[in-house]
């Protein structure tokens, strides 16, 4: 059999792990493909590509810059709403620059952080909402709003559930919409990157926007559209926001969304929304949402700005998303009090007043050896009073509440996450529910291998059609609930500990019961007669003659033992379907069924090498089944670039992933070397049980 039909894309993990930035930062390589979602922009007023900036055309030119205004949860149509447009132009008008006989305009464009059309967003592209709620409001802003979508925009049942993404996308459609009253509206696709300002020297852009869809990631209602899935549109924003931000040579790369990493205000911070404990409800808390971030964003931008609470602020990086440092700015059309102050540390933070923020990016200047600098103003705004809280009463003199210069920081190189893509699939990615025995959470010292795999092929998967990623989405779980079972017999062998076999017998069952109830049918040849192996699985439990418990503990192990062996040897022989040419969708497909048989033959030997120390002086050979069977999931990793169609995953270091994989690996074989070859006596133990426990587990068959 070739190599290639049974080393497959496992190597699809480098996507999360081994993104080609140094340090294992997602997304910085040369490499990247181009991002989907970077259109030219529609509005094409003044100010579009290269606001702010000269193009180096003429030499004495003063360092590039380019101004900017931040709001957000403008949408109300309020008095507070109309005075915040105002109080923008009114700030503009008053930042214009003269250098010379060069004039530069005091803002080049607007970004809206979202909620912007309250309470439910809008439900046509004619909707009125669009000129009660954005156009009059910001009729003295003359200048091009580039928006991103929140909660509210996305209703589906009650006003800001967030659980109606297909909502959102009447503002998408208003970018384009003939009949709109200005061109300032800009919202090109849901997430999208905005390339503004152009360097003096290099040509390079001097800030590069990344507007993100936070609403189907970090909403708390799950939308019943599979498109808005976690698992199919989360998966692709995440691999579009990595590609993205990697490629993007900017000297600034700000990403902003609705919904902020850290706030102060009521939301509070991802991971802990509204004072939901992540333990029990990491969907409502903005776990997801938080994983999101440290992913794609958090040290690969160096400013990430959100709305959703309804003030202003500036808070502090933190070590756990490196250089990214944080602005809130929800207060354009609502207003909030700040509801815990010393939730993180903060620059500047109000709230109960309407507000926005002027940014002044600017780039190094050579002659002075001056940094490249962004520059933040908030001000706040006071409806009805003369200045409207931003101009001092009786002249020209601007009044900001705060005002703070950044210089340009390096990477802090944090280490890479995958908690986003490593995440569980939900969706239709279980058909069954779980046994009830079987401990869905366990982890032992396979943990970081499992989570590297899943993450990969959840990133590689997000490529299959959707008929087929259903079915690929059910095979990964069942495949994850067999490398359970791995890892508990692992743990078992490390710790002498009857309960972790248990575990790893319940899981060989949770597995079958999974795979047994997919559909392949929909898959491509030869992939389409995986059902035929899955079932056979669940229907080998008994074939060896003997009922559980009434025979030897061989004899029960065997009852195991032997449907997993059949499974790896039926995988096998799919494989060896597999024509020299083949679709584009095959090898990701080649990859999950190969480790599928990897793992359910480590774990059938495992089993029988745990057993066979009823007569082994040693434990030579369990360990180094175990040892086998990790490597050979190394293995599979470097075998990637011989696989048909691989060339389509040309950004997936498979040499480099595997190098990390066999520090697991070696690990793991270290610990086992250490305690298993000493005294037999606990892994003796753990046969006793063994016996008893099956004839309660099979009792079913």
């Amino acid at each position: 059999m070739s190599p290639w039909k049974v080393l497959p894309l496992v190597a699809a993990i480098a996507l999360v792990a081994c993104g080609g930035d140094s340090g294992g930062s997602s997304g910085g390589s040369s490499s990247n493909s181009a991002t989907p979602n970077q259109p030219s922009d529609p509005g094409g007023e003044a100010g579009d590509d290269g606001e702010g900036g000269g193009d180096g055309s003429a030499s004495g030119n003063p360092p590039a810059a380019l101004r900017f205004i931040v709001i957000g949860d403008s949408g109300s149509g309020s008095e507070g709403q109309y005075a915040v447009g105002e109080a923008i132009a009114e700030v503009c008008d008053r930042k214009d620059e003269f250098v010379d006989d060069m004039a530069f305009p005091g803002c080049d464009l607007v970004v809206g952080l979202g909620d912007n059309i309250y309470e439910s967003g809008v439900t046509s592209v004619d909707d009125p909402q669009f000129e009660d709620k954005f156009e009059k409001p910001f009729e003295p802003v003359q200048l091009p709003f580039y928006m991103v979508l929140g909660n509210h925009d996305n209703t589906g049942y009650v006003g800001g559930d967030g659980a109606g993404n297909a909502r959102g996308m009447f503002q998408v459609d208003y970018t384009y919409f003939d009949g709109k009253l200005s061109n300032r509206w800009n919202m090109p696709d849901r997430y999208y990157q905005h390339s503004a300002g152009t360097t003096t020297l290099g040509g390079r852009p001097l800030v590069d926007f990344f507007a993100l869809d936070s609403n189907p990631i970090a909403g708390g209602f799950a939308d019943p559209d599979i498109a808005y899935a976690y698992h199919t549109y989360g998966i692709d924003q995440r691999n579009w926001a990595v590609n993205a931000i990697g490629s993007s040579n900017a000297v600034f790369k700000i990403a902003m969304a609705h919904h902020p990493y850290l706030s102060n205000g009521t939301h509070g911070n991802a991971g802990n929304y509204d004072g939901v404990p992540s333990e029990i409800l990491p969907v409502l808390a903005g776990e997801r949402w938080k994983a999101f971030m440290e992913e794609a964003v958090c040290d690969q931008t160096d400013f990430f700005l959100a709305g959703h609470d309804h003030d202003l602020q500036v808070l502090e990086a933190v070590p756990a998303c490196g250089r990214t440092e944080f602005v809130v700015s929800g207060a354009a059309g609502k207003t909030r009090s700040i509801d815990d102050p010393e939730r993180n540390a903060a620059r500047f933070q109000q709230g109960d007043e309407y507000g926005f923020f002027w940014v002044k990016a600017t780039e190094a200047d050579p002659d002075t050896m001056a940094p490249a600098t962004l520059c933040l103003e908030a001000y706040t705004v006071k409806p009805g009073t003369e200045g409207l809280g931003v101009v001092a009463s009786g002249s020209d003199t601007l009044t900001p509440s705060y005002t703070h210069c950044f210089e340009k920081q390096p990477m802090a190189m944090i280490a890479p996450s995958n908690d986003f893509s490593g995440q569980a699939l939900g969706g239709y990615a279980l058909p069954l529910p779980l046994p009830e025995g079987f401990d869905a959470d366990f982890t032992g010292p396979l943990k970081e291998l499992r989570e590297t795999l899943l993450a990969g092929f959840t990133q590689a998967g997000s490529h299959l059609p959707e008929e087929q990623r259903q079915v690929f989405d059910q095979m990964l779980a069942g495949t994850d609930i067999l490398f359970n079972a791995l890892d508990a017999a692992t743990a078992a062998i490390l710790s002498g500990d009857s309960g972790e076999i248990e575990q790893a017998l319940q899981a060989v069952l949770a597995a079958s019961e999974q795979l047994e109830a997919i559909d392949t049918e929909a898959l491509p040849a030869p992939f389409d007669q995986l059902g035929g192996a899955f079932a056979s699985l669940a229907d080998g439990f008994g074939n060896a003659g003997v009922a559980p418990g009434e025979g030897s503990t061989v004899d029960d192990i065997a009852f195991i033992a032997g449907p997993l062996v059949a499974l790896a040897r039926n995988l096998n022989n799919i494989l060896d379907g597999i024509e020299e040419q083949v679709p584009g969708e095959v090898p990701v497909l080649a990859g999950l069924t190969s480790v599928l048989s990897t793992v359910s033959l480590g774990l059938a030997n495992t089993l029988e090498q745990l057993v066979m120390l009823d007569t082994s002086a040693t434990g030579e050979q369990l360990v180094g089944t175990v040892h086998a069977t990790l490597e050979s999931l190394v293995t599979d990793v470097l075998w990637l670039n011989q696989i048909p169609g691989a060339g389509d995953y040309a950004t997936l270091p498979g040499d480099a992933l595997s190098s990390t994989l066999l520090t697991v690996v070696r690990e793991v074989t270290e610990q086992l070397d250490e305690r298993v070859l000493g005294p037999l006596g606990p892994l003796l133990d753990l046969l006793s049980p063994i016996t008893n426990l099956l004839a309660g587990l099979f009792d079913r068959f």
